[in-house]
């Protein structure tokens, strides 16, 4: 059964995941793509297949280190399906590094429930954000579970507030210089803001259309029960959860801000939609011995097998 192979964390399961997103992305370049492969193309591609596989890795490593989930990899096996799920994902390099710096400044964000070294993450988590933005402007959305992160930690004060208008204000400053050397303009910031466009006709497309209703489902679905199910949370642990719905909320603004619906923007609530489904896979797993359980372990069984079949069938639409 699937619910107990991933319910470990074990090297096979992240080397079947990480083979599956390298599948994934060949597949999904080369059904959807009519580029010709050059070297320059191909060293291009390779690179940002490792990123791909370093992006599940980095997801692994977030929740393992602020325990957003038990020990298992339900929650990388949800994120993977979802990836190859929407090819066209591989074909959008911008919106992949976009949300690599996402999760990077992700990882500083839980990491302020301890008041260690305050100023020094919240400094790491805005030139991260900053970064994202560059790539795709809505990124900077994130800004506002930084504050919140920032008011919720022990000991937080009206100094750290302004921290994060430092590290924005030094990316910003690098890019100018950088901009100005290479092209002697700075029209990169005057065309730094993404016009918002509300012309959802590539999701006419079943391709699209199927899986961005899918992982939306899961979202709604799993959101839900997280929400009436936090408040048996122990006060450890709450933080960090309310945390991840404040950014899972602010993910769906950010891919609602895409210049252009092509189905890649949902790559941004991916992450969180996948830590939220495992935590719901997780709780049939301490439940299944019980009778009234049955039918609901099942169920969420369907519901792993059912990810995993999917983006084979998509891929080929």
């Amino acid at each position: 059964m699937l619910t107990s192979f991933f319910g470990k964390s074990n090297p096979i399961n992240y080397l079947i995941l990480g083979v599956f997103i390298v599948a994934g992305y060949l597949l999904g370049s080369i059904l959807h793509s009519e580029i010709f492969i050059t070297p320059t193309l191909l060293l291009r591609h390779s690179i940002f297949i490792i990123i791909s596989v370093l992006i599940m890795l980095l997801l692994d490593f977030i929740i393992r280190k602020n325990h957003l989930t038990t020990n298992n990899t339900y929650a990388i096996y949800f994120f993977t399906c979802f990836l190859v799920m929407l090819p066209v994902i591989f074909l959008q390099h911008k919106i992949i590094l976009a949300n690599a710096f996402l999760l990077l400044a992700l990882r500083r964000l839980m990491s302020l429930r301890s008041d260690k070294n305050s100023e020094k993450k919240i400094l790491d988590a805005s030139i991260w954000i900053t970064l994202a933005s560059v790539f795709y402007f809505w990124s900077i959305l994130l800004f506002i579970p930084l504050w919140i992160a920032i008011v919720q930690k022990p000991n937080s004060n009206y100094k750290q507030m302004l921290v994060p208008f430092t590290g924005f204000l030094a990316v910003v400053i690098l890019n100018t210089t950088y901009q100005l050397i290479v092209s002697n303009s700075f029209s990169w910031f005057v065309n730094w803001r993404d016009e918002v466009d509300f012309d959802f006709s590539a999701y006419n497309s079943a391709s699209i259309l199927v899986p961005v209703t899918i992982i939306l489902a899961f979202y709604i679905w799993t959101a839900i029960y997280r929400i009436l199910k936090i408040s048996k949370l122990s006060l450890k642990e709450r933080p960090n959860h309310l945390l991840l719905l404040y950014v899972s909320i602010t993910t769906l603004f950010i891919a609602l801000g895409a210049p252009e619906k092509t189905g890649s923007e949902l790559l941004f609530i991916m992450a969180p939609v996948a830590i939220i489904s495992a935590n719901y896979i997780e709780s049939s797993e301490k439940e299944k011995y019980r009778e009234k359980d049955v039918s609901e372990f099942w169920f969420k069984e369907i519901m792993l097998w059912l990810v995993l079949i999917l983006p084979f069938v998509f891929l080929l639409l």
